[in-house]
């Protein structure tokens, strides 16, 4: 049996964003049962049977670690999401990647980033390309990652992540009607734009419609409230109440919170910029970025027409039923097969 190394050393309590799809994929493989798996991590007790990764910084871990677990614990082949692989020693890596590390570290240098962070990503800046040209596979959670670094990793292949259970349809409990976004202190998720989208939707259909906002940043308008961080509990009830979901980014390396909004029966209003095309399909409006005007009208048609809204919730539901963590696991582990094997 092909032994895989996992490295899934960003699960933590609570993680989510690249914690979750460590756990998720980690939890998926086992059930499968096609390999014997060894994980790092440093938090095991997130994870049975994991091994515990004391290395710090990350960059120890990264360039002595992974060779050093590589070695102890015999392994055919090891799946990390870091582009930061060993500058030497051998071992078979695989590399998933969600998001080209430029676009990362182009948003901390937009909000200011420690001096720390500045470090790192300039090591990040000096290794990446050749560490994917190292790997044995690298894999993109979607096609527009895949198109992205093609210069660099040619033989990139898509491998979506699935997307949990517990997103799924179901009757809100808030009452009244209301767009859902959500927002954080990254510049791209374009909140200034769904505000301003929000203020125009409710100039025209008038006050019986809210903005409900969800996550790290607070923002004010009339007819906003901002809720704050929220559990998945919580996130998932205000998908399932909302009349549409809004989602404004200008860049998507994956587009979770659209595939979340779809699953759970929210029409979709979002921006059509990298991932996010390939992941609602024909399933929500699409609209150009930072079009306040064009995205409004696309919020007015979903929130004027119950039969397109119904639509919408139908075909969400469809398409998110395609992204399970059975699949990404199953195509994972035949992609680990042929590696091992050539």
């Amino acid at each position: 049996m092909v032994r895989l190394g996992i490295d899934a050393t960003s699960v933590a309590p609570e993680g989510k964003g690249i914690a979750r799809v460590q756990r998720r994929t980690v939890e998926a493989l086992a059930a499968l049962g096609r390999h014997e798996l060894v994980v790092f991590a440093r938090h095991p007790e997130e994870l049975t049977g994991a091994v515990q990764v004391t290395d710090r910084p990350a960059l120890r871990w990264e360039q002595l670690g992974l060779q050093r677990v590589f070695r102890e614990h015999d392994l055919d082949a090891l799946l990390t999401w870091t582009e930061r692989l060993p500058l030497r020693g051998g071992g078979r890596y695989v590399v998933w990647l969600f998001e080209p590390p430029t676009h990362r570290i182009r948003r901390n240098r937009l909000v200011g980033a420690g001096a720390y962070q500045r470090a790192s990503d300039l090591v990040t800046l000096a290794l990446w390309k050749r560490s994917l040209r190292r790997a044995a596979l690298v894999l993109t959670g979607s096609n527009a990652t895949r198109d992205a670094i093609r210069d660099v990793a040619p033989r990139a292949w898509t491998l979506y992540p699935g997307l949990d259970a517990s997103f799924s349809p179901g009757a809100g409990s808030r009452d009244g009607r209301y767009v859902l976004h959500i927002a954080s202190n990254d510049p791209r998720d374009d909140t200034e734009t769904a505000l301003a989208a929000f203020a125009e939707v409710r100039r025209r259909v008038g006050a019986g419609i809210g903005l409900l906002v969800a996550g790290g940043r607070r923002v004010e308008g009339e007819g906003v409230v901002s809720l704050g961080r929220v559990s998945d509990a919580e996130l998932v009830d205000l998908y399932r109440g909302a009349s549409a979901y809004l989602d404004c980014s200008l860049y998507e390396g994956f587009g979770y919170q659209v595939l979340e909004a779809m699953a759970c029966g929210a029409p979709v209003v979002a921006t059509h910029v990298t991932s996010i095309p390939e992941i609602v399909g024909d399933a929500g409006l699409l609209c150009e970025p930072r079009s306040p005007q064009g995205i409004a009208d696309a919020l007015v048609r979903v929130l004027s027409d119950e039969a397109l809204a119904a639509d919408l919730r139908r075909r969400g539901a469809d398409r998110a039923a395609r992204f399970t963590w059975e699949r990404t696991a199953s195509d994972l582990a035949n992609a680990v097969d042929k590696l091992v094997a050539s």
